[in-house]
């Protein structure tokens, strides 16, 4: 795949899916494996089936869809607008049939042929809901894609704004699309508003997007801010403020509420002095519970108390051995001094 590949499936999973209108899709692809539509595609089976089976389910899908449009896409009101989004599916769905199988893009014509045929048959029963679908053998399947980004990003451009807007980590993905997008409805412009031209499906041609006061809308936002992985929080801590007296409230009042761009998505806060005093304080910890284990559970700290209670015990002995030598020092010393006063008595 490759980076625009990359970059539309990105746009479609991280910011389209999930919204409302686009949503929609997933309602045309509910199956009908042998249902009752499928008697619409049995013309066309044979031909179908030589290139895969999934293309026959499709038809029979296809067929139900466009009976039942106005129920199915209920929640657009706009007719022709359910129309696009029926048109629009079904040449997406073609599309990723011979992606999945690696078949031959030469054969896409021959098949949208088929498709085109199977329509007729339910226009002619009256059940088409107004609907058609659009075939035009110089509209290739890459143009309908093109053109069905360009309706989906302008569908849902609201739901986009705001999605993208409150989280700038898809600011780039966005960025890249928007480019893309640009490019299209160019194309579109040059193909769908001249009344003339060969490549644009009917439902397109010289509709609003055409008025020279139309602008297509674009979200602001800053890709640089991408990169910071801090967001803006709101801190749960009343801010330092006094309260007015009698006010024994213990809800954070509105002051609590301002953005803490120092506290991250984890609710951690950014202060580098913080983050160093919290590393020291883990370290020391560290250090103080290895001592403590080895001390008390192991052989070093045998070693340890063994070696302490030798010192203790040589302290003691020459400390004995101190006060002995002083003893007998001072008993030599009262010896030498009495030695001197003794006096001999002569008997008469």
């Amino acid at each position: 795949m490759d980076d625009l590949g990359k970059n539309h499936n990105d746009f479609q999973e991280k910011i389209l899916k999930g919204l409302s209108k686009y949503e929609l899709y997933e309602k045309l692809n509910e199956p009908c494996n042998n249902c009752e539509y499928c008697t619409y595609c049995e013309s066309v089976k044979t031909v179908l089936n030589r290139y895969n089976e999934s293309l026959y389910k499709l038809c029979c899908t296809f067929a139900r869809n466009l009976v039942k449009l106005s129920e199915i896409l209920k929640d657009e009101t706009v007719e022709i607008d359910r129309c696009k989004y029926f048109n629009f599916w079904v040449h997406n769905e073609i599309r990723k049939k011979f992606n999945i199988y690696n078949e031959s893009t030469s054969n896409i014509p021959y098949i949208l042929l088929k498709f085109f045929q199977v329509e007729n048959k339910i226009k002619n029963a009256q059940k088409n809901n107004n609907c058609f679908y659009y075939y035009k053998s110089k509209i290739g399947l890459d143009l309908w894609i093109q053109f069905k980004n360009l309706y989906d990003y302008i569908k849902n451009y609201v739901d986009v704004e705001t999605k993208v807007t409150t989280n700038n980590k898809l600011c780039p993905i966005y960025k890249e699309y928007l480019r893309y997008i640009e490019n299209v409805y160019h194309t579109f412009k040059s193909e769908c508003c001249n009344n003339s031209s060969d490549k644009c499906p009917d439902p397109l041609i010289s509709n609003e997007w055409c008025a020279r006061d139309y602008i297509l809308n674009k979200v602001s936002c800053d890709e640089s801010r991408a990169l910071d992985t801090t967001s803006t929080r709101y801190s749960i801590f009343p801010a330092t403020r006094e309260q007015p007296p009698g006010d024994g409230s213990h809800l954070a009042d509105s002051s609590s509420l301002v953005p803490r761009n120092d506290i991250n998505e984890h609710g951690i806060t950014n202060n580098t002095d913080y983050y160093s005093k919290l590393g020291v304080s883990l370290s020391f910890l560290g250090v103080l519970s290895t001592f403590f284990y080895l001390y008390n559970f192991t052989t070093f700290g045998n070693w340890i108390r063994s070696k302490v209670l030798q010192q203790k015990i040589n302290f003691n002995l020459d400390q004995d051995e101190q006060n002995l030598m002083e003893h007998n020092l001072n008993k030599d010393n009262e010896n030498m001094y009495t030695d001197g006063y003794n006096i001999k008595y002569q008997s008469t």
